[in-house]
């Protein structure tokens, strides 16, 4: 699997795509690290009726921040399915 810690020259050459999504998950930890420290609400789940409009806003970019990770995984997954390398010819039994 593509791992966005441990990039190899040959992954980025077939992917390139792969750095700026490295580059995204290192944001998207920083923004939830970023809104949990200036709203520690966003840890309460059962504040939620109760948010100002500012605490709302943060919990609805949470969301989409967890549900562009989310997309992002499954974008890895299936490049690196399209990358692997084919099976060997000759160990089929057939």
């Amino acid at each position: 699997m593509t791992s966005p810690d441990r990039l190899l020259p040959e992954q980025v050459a077939q992917a390139p795509e792969l750095l700026v999504l490295a580059q995204l998950d290192t944001a998207l930890w920083t923004l939830d690290i970023a809104l949990a420290a200036a709203h520690p609400e966003l840890l309460d789940e059962l504040a939620r009726r109760s948010d100002r409009p500012s605490l709302k806003a943060a919990r609805l970019v949470c969301d989409r921040a967890h549900a562009l990770r989310r997309s992002i995984e499954r974008y890895r997954r299936v490049l690196d399915a399209e990358l692997a390398p084919p099976p060997d010819s000759d160990k089929l039994p057939f």
